[in-house]
């Protein structure tokens, strides 16, 4: 029997094996390097167990007046500081103009009641249908050869009626129209408290809508901070404040959250805030509006913890972080989940990077099936 491989004919296939081998090996080797994979990292956001913000003494019942047009400013009975009740006037134009407005207007309504009533009593009489019979026969009733007469007379009638009506009611609209504006004239305060702010002070003088007068209640004053948008999610109406006003010496003031405003707001230094109302316990008769200062606002979590994305956690007890160049798989104690983001209690640094696809590393280090 005659061999199918002798030495040679070996040697020449392991060689050939090995060659391609290693084109393999190279061609895997150069389409990794021309391709790296990239890993996307998040940083971890520590939160405290208080969370600091800036503010000032304000009034949730505050009323904010303005006028709707402008004129020439008569009276202006309270300065800044005074009190005043519901109802009374802060502030009135001259209404020479508007009460003149509305004196045309109400002649105007006037004549057109009395020219819907004479309608009415014409049509009552049926002087309307005898006028329009005549004034149908003395013109060319070509044009109705098709319509009957008696229809076109009852047409005709409804709508003398129906037009001396609206004409009325239009007046009547304008009538309503000059006494809104004469009403607009005069800024009465809505609420109980006193005069906080007069754009203009004095008598004689023009204004124009943009002039404000603000009337607050100082029962309801409050110290309204500025809590930054990454914060807000951390507190709750009820969590315990510590007050610091500016003016206060230091003096410290507790307090607790009373309201949390859905609005978010816009500072000139591009911060975004939510407005965040606390109410202070025994607040000094000697505050005012207007005051600044700082809070310290009790977090949700009972201890400082770190925040990462939910997602990013395995099975509650791991994350992959990104540690001198490598992946690293931590094991980690987790807390809370709000809004998407779990909280850390131990096994992370504020100064690690959460891996948000571990899989484009631990694909090169192990075999994923």
């Amino acid at each position: 029997m005659k061999k199918i491989f002798n030495k040679q004919t070996l040697r020449y296939a392991v060689v050939t094996i090995f060659v391609v081998l290693i084109g393999i090996f190279a061609v895997t080797f150069l389409a990794s390097a021309a391709s790296p994979q990239k890993t996307e990292t998040v940083d971890v956001q520590p939160i405290s167990q208080q969370i600091l913000a800036t503010g000032s003494i304000g009034a949730q019942s505050q009323a904010t007046l303005n006028f709707q047009m402008g004129g020439k400013l008569i009276y202006v009975p309270f300065k800044e500081g005074d009190q005043i009740f519901q109802g009374q006037t802060i502030a009135q134009l001259d209404t020479y103009a508007l009460q003149k407005q509305l004196q045309i207007a109400a002649n105007a309504y006037q004549a057109a009641q009395n020219t819907n009533d004479q309608t009415q009593e014409a049509q009552k009489a049926g002087i309307l249908e005898g006028q329009q019979r005549t004034s149908l026969d003395s013109t060319d009733k070509n044009g109705y050869s098709a319509i009957p007469e008696a229809s076109i007379i009852y047409d005709n009638v409804g709508r003398i009626v129906s037009n001396a009506l609206l004409a009325q009611n239009s007046a009547q609209m304008s009538v309503d129209l000059a006494n809104y504006a004469l009403q607009l004239s005069t800024l009465v305060s809505p609420i109980n408290g006193i005069v906080l702010h007069e754009d203009v002070t004095t008598a004689g003088v023009n204004v124009t809508p943009v002039a404000t007068f603000v009337v607050a209640d100082p029962g309801s004053m409050v110290f309204s901070a500025n809590v930054r948008q990454q914060d807000v999610d951390f507190i709750a109406v009820g969590n315990k404040t510590t007050v610091t006003l500016d003016a206060g010496k230091g003096q410290t003031l507790s307090g607790v959250v009373d309201r949390i405003y859905p609005q978010k707001t816009v500072l000139a230094n591009g911060d975004q805030v939510y407005r965040v109302d606390i109410k202070i316990n025994n607040l000094p008769s000697a505050t005012k509006f207007g005051q600044s200062g700082t809070v310290l606002i009790n977090s949700n979590f009972k201890q400082k913890v770190i925040l990462v994305p939910s997602w990013t956690v395995l099975s509650d007890s791991y994350i992959w972080v990104s540690s001198n160049g490598k992946t690293v798989l931590r094991k980690v104690n987790t807390g809370d989940t709000i809004n998407g983001q779990t909280e850390v209690l131990s096994g992370l640094e504020d100064s690690d990077k959460v891996i948000t696809n571990p899989e484009s590393i631990i694909s090169k280090q192990y075999l994923i099936k």
